[in-house]
């Protein structure tokens, strides 16, 4: 009996001391620590499995790049977010594999998905085309023995993007390729321009006439939507589905043939609706060229042969210090109305005169400032052929029409004066207008509803306070392990003193 007592007495000695110990003051100063540790170790799970589940739909970073290298650009983001069609944006490889390719993909990586992002009708997926060999069995068209770093699809139209399309490259003495420049906006915009565009307009590039070579210019157009052949009327004619025919400073002319063709062409038949753009050649003499001078004379227009010099040194381009080289004014608006700068102007640069000799059929596009004058083609020193300043015609368009009130339909002959001005060096200079402005020339000429995309590459040698693949480890082993752990540690030493006080 004396047992039992003992017994009860001690449950009821340990239920109070259980009693005072959660009455303790202390205790219920550890208990709310314990409770606060861990509401702050459940949050930062809370916030780790957010973060994560955030950064595999978006991307998630601070671009502190000196020039932005890894941000979309303004111009890019908007025509993003016009597309109204929903495109599959395919890159051709597993996200890891692709960004291991090297930091240049790292960044194409970045600007893929900001890209996608900008868009609700752009999807991005990653395929591991080892994985998944049946995927190309759907896209016949392309060469899948070669390789590809991207696909673009939408409906049943496809294209795929190269490295050679986002990067360019040179080789080493010892035989290594490395990157010199990169394109990698350029490259998604225009898979993407190429297959949601409802008609891909064909440009016809004349050879045969020992031209000079147009490779910058013809890949912008390519870039905006354009389909650019070569014809060399030696040999063949133009296609049928052709609207622009574009003669870049041939070094001989074409022979009556050809002049006669070409007449026929642009009057389609009554017609019309054809175009030719026209840049001459400064190496000959122009009165050497008598069927190219015939062919421009017939749509009101000619050139003389002597460069326009600029005596206005605000006119004149500081980068090459020369009086041949000077800005040009805007002459008409229907090329400018539809630039998204149309305040920068165009440089032209060796620019011959194009004179209006039938002011109803020619008019000016680009004309100099008032203080230009004409001169020889040799030194700006030499004597002047005209001794006064006036303004010159850089750019000149002649139109024919079918006169119909219904269905007007009009043919062009545009002739500009300076073949420089097409260059790599002037088409990607960001004071110059040049590369916006003649491809708005086409898409006006051509009606082309699809949106111009002029993009400029960025140079990936800006400095950059990004992290690299082991720091990323290391930041990422501290938030999601070593911070909840100290909070956790440090709560529990909390409430070890607190308790002994």
């Amino acid at each position: 009996m004396k047992n039992n007592k003992t017994a009860a007495s001690g449950n009821k000695n340990t239920k109070a001391d259980l009693k005072s110990f959660l009455s303790a003051r202390n205790t219920k100063r550890g208990a709310v620590s314990i409770a606060i540790t861990v509401l702050i170790v459940a949050a930062l799970i809370l916030l780790n499995v957010l973060t994560g589940s955030l950064t595999s739909q978006y991307s998630l970073y601070a671009d502190l790049t000196s020039n932005s290298a890894y941000r979309l650009q303004d111009v890019t983001a908007q025509y993003a977010a016009s597309v109204e069609k929903d495109v599959d944006f395919y890159v051709l490889a597993t996200e890891t594999d692709f960004e291991d390719y090297g930091d240049y993909y790292a960044q194409a990586n970045m600007l893929i998905h900001q890209f996608c992002e900008s868009s609700p009708h752009i999807t991005l997926h990653y395929v591991d085309l080892t994985a998944n060999p049946t995927f190309t069995a759907a896209y016949p068209d392309v060469k899948w023995e070669d390789p590809h770093l991207c696909l673009v699809v939408c409906g049943d139209s496809y294209r795929v993007i190269e490295a050679e399309d986002m990067f360019d490259y040179e080789q080493d003495s010892s035989g290594y390729y490395y990157v010199t420049d990169q394109h990698i906006e350029q490259a998604i915009a225009a898979a993407v321009l190429t297959v949601t565009a409802e008609h891909l307009p064909t440009v016809s590039v004349l050879t045969g006439q020992a031209e000079e070579d147009m490779t910058p210019f013809t890949t912008l157009l390519q870039n905006n939507a354009y389909n650019v052949v070569s014809v060399d009327l030696n040999a063949g004619t133009i296609a049928e589905d052709c609207e622009f025919l574009i003669i870049y400073s041939p070094a001989v002319d074409i022979d009556d043939d050809m002049l006669t063709y070409l007449k026929d062409w642009l009057y389609n038949g009554g017609e019309y609706g054809h175009n030719i753009i026209y840049m001459p050649c400064d190496k000959r003499n122009v009165s050497e060229f008598p069927n190219l001078n015939e062919l421009i004379a017939d749509y009101g227009m000619s050139v003389d042969y002597g460069y326009i010099y600029e005596y206005d040194l605000s006119y004149v381009a500081a980068s090459l210090g020369t009086s041949l080289c000077s800005r040009y004014d805007y002459a008409d608006d229907t090329f400018t109305k539809d630039l998204m700068y149309p305040s920068i102007p165009v440089y032209l640069y060796y620019t011959l005169p194009v004179n209006i000799t039938d002011g109803t059929l020619a008019k000016p596009m680009l004309t100099s400032s008032d203080t230009a004058f004409y001169g020889p083609i040799s030194d700006a020193d030499a004597d002047r052929i005209s001794d006064e300043y006036q303004k010159y015609n850089g750019a000149a368009i002649g139109t024919k029409s079918n006169g119909s009130t219904d269905n007007e339909k009009s043919s062009h002959v545009v002739v500009i004066g300076s073949y420089d001005a097409f260059s790599k060096g002037f088409l990607e200079h960001k004071s110059y207008n040049n590369a916006a402005y003649f491809v708005n020339i086409f898409n006006v000429l051509s009606v082309n509803d699809n949106v111009g995309v002029v993009i400029e590459g960025k140079d990936l040698n800006a400095n950059t306070l990004g992290a690299n693949e082991g720091a990323a480890e290391t930041i990422g082993v501290v938030v999601r392990f070593i911070i909840p752990g100290a909070v956790l540690i440090a709560g529990l030493i909390i409430w070890l003193i607190r308790r002994r006080r």
